[in-house]
């Protein structure tokens, strides 16, 4: 058991730091109704793409 430990322990401690993070933005974010935050990065990306098809709207046009 040492023997892994010793081998794996950096890769494992990275690991568990990486889904720490991965938890952490998906409690934060949530769902688009359920946070402030998740919300927000909806209308966020929402208005881009509204924003870029008005701009590209007239070169679309035959």
């Amino acid at each position: 058991m040492q023997d892994i430990l010793k081998e794996y322990g950096p890769a494992l401690i990275t690991v568990i730091a990486i889904l720490a993070l991965i938890a952490l933005v998906v409690f934060l974010i949530g769902s688009d109704t359920g946070s402030v935050v998740g919300e927000a990065f909806s209308n966020l990306i929402k208005g881009f793409f509204d924003n870029s098809t008005k701009s590209l709207a007239p070169a679309i046009k035959p």
